[in-house]
């Protein structure tokens, strides 16, 4: 029997969604990193991404719209705590991957470090923002430059282990495969 759902809760519906720690860097050069789980595909050609931001106060929305890059950097279950730690609130220029016991390292085609960490990191560049009026605004980002730790080509889920963020503290790992045929 299906019930409804206050429509405050809706959109957990449509979870788990991957975590990932997404990288800024402010006008004075100071990183900002923030785990976010509102990421979205919106395109393959070209590769576009969306991030859900929680308004215009937020480092991330400040940092990317002033430097023009940043950084999603996926998280694994390895280091699932440490990057949920990093968004507690803190001063510009606090590095709270630091403070977690996380490292960076230099990217390959854009300016914003990545977690060391992350098995798997898209480079992204600012192509926009997108309003409709509510509490949250979307960042839209091209994918210049993509790497996972994978087999040939193949990207390997477990091997990633990405951490699904479900609502609130709840997360969950990677289940099965399931491979269904798909008509073209």
């Amino acid at each position: 029997m299906l019930i409804e759902i206050p429509l405050t809760k809706a959109v957990r519906l449509i979870s788990p969604r991957v975590t990932a720690l997404v990288n800024t860097v402010d006008k004075h050069g100071n990183l900002n990193s923030a785990p976010y789980s509102w990421i979205y595909p919106l395109s393959f050609n070209p590769p576009l991404i969306g991030i859900g931001i929680g308004g215009k106060h937020k480092h991330t929305y400040i940092n990317s719209k002033d430097f023009g890059e940043f950084v999603v950097c996926i998280v694994s279950e390895d280091f699932a705590q440490q990057a949920v730690n990093c968004e507690e609130k803190h001063k510009p220029g606090e590095n709270l991957l630091e403070k977690n016991g996380l490292h960076i390292e230099a990217s390959k085609k854009v300016n914003v470090p990545r977690v060391k960490e992350s098995k798997a990191v898209l480079e992204c560049k600012v192509k926009g923002f997108l309003e409709f009026g509510g509490d949250h605004l979307i960042l839209v980002g091209e994918i210049v430059y993509a790497e996972a730790e994978a087999l040939n080509d193949e990207i390997d889920l477990d091997i990633i282990k990405p951490l699904l963020h479900v609502y609130g503290e709840k997360f969950r790992g990677i289940g099965k495969e399931i491979i269904l045929k798909r008509k073209s």
